[in-house]
C-alpha cells in the first residue's frame, strides 16, 4: 500500500517546539500563547496577513531541530517493514523556505525517517492521486478532508491545533495506534 505522511504534529511535535518563535515574532508573551492554545499551525486571523514573514524569517533555521514524537522513526520503520510505501508530503514551498526539500530532507535524517520519496506541495490531495495513496496520516482536517473528497482514506493525528475538533477522520495518537489501524485496516 502507498501511504502518504504528513511531518508537522504528524512526524514530528512542532506545536510546542515553533511556540516560543511565534512569541517572539509576534511580540506575544509565551504564556499568553500557552493560556489560547496558540502556534504555528493556528495562527489569529489578524496575525495571518504576516505568517509568510514569520516563515520566512523561522523555518529554514530552526525546522531542522525540531524534536520527533518519540516513536515515529519506529512507526514509519515499521510500516515499511511491512511492505508499505511511504511518501512524505508536506506543505512546504518556496513561499516559506530557501530550499524545501534540502531543509526537510535534512530535519527527517535528523528523525532517523525513512522514507520512499519526498514532496512538497500545499495540495497534498492531488500529490495523493498522482502517488496512488491509499492512506494519507496527517494532523490537518483540511489535508485530510480534501484527500477524503478524493477517495482517499485518511489517519487523522491528534495534535493540539485539532484536539477540539468534531471529525469523521479516525484519529489517531501515537505510532503505535496507526500501526494497529494500518494492519487491521480499520481505516475509512
Amino acid at each position: 500500500m502507498n501511504i502518504a505522511i504528513d511531518i508537522d504534529d504528524t512526524l514530528t511535535e512542532s506545536f510546542d517546539y515553533f511556540l516560543p518563535y511565534v512569541a517572539e515574532y509576534f511580540d506575544v508573551d509565551e504564556e499568553i500563547l500557552r493560556k489560547q492554545n496558540i502556534s504555528y499551525s493556528n495562527l489569529p486571523k489578524e496575525w495571518k496577513k504576516d505568517e509568510i514573514g514569520f516563515c520566512r524569517a523561522y523555518y529554514d533555521r530552526i525546522v531542522p531541530g525540531t524534536p520527533f514524537k518519540q516513536d515515529a522513526a519506529w512507526g514509519v520503520k515499521r510500516l515499511r517493514e511491512l511492505g508499505h510505501r511511504i511518501v512524505i508530503i508536506t506543505a512546504r514551498t518556496d513561499a516559506l523556505y530557501t530550499d524545501p526539500y534540502q531543509t526537510t530532507e535534512q530535519e527527517l535524517a535528523n528523525g532517523g525517517i525513512c522514507y520512499d520519496k519526498l514532496i512538497c506541495t500545499f495540495d497534498k490531495a492531488k500529490a495523493c492521486v498522482e502517488e496512488e495513496i491509499s492512506v494519507l496520516i496527517d494532523d490537518s482536517l483540511t489535508h485530510c478532508d480534501a484527500a477524503s473528497e478524493k477517495g482517499i482514506s485518511t489517519l487523522l493525528f491528534s495534535s493540539k491545533a485539532n484536539q477540539y475538533e468534531e471529525t469523521e477522520h479516525i484519529r489517531v495518537s501515537n505510532w503505535e495506534e496507526v500501526i494497529e489501524k494500518i494492519m487491521s485496516r480499520n481505516i475509512k
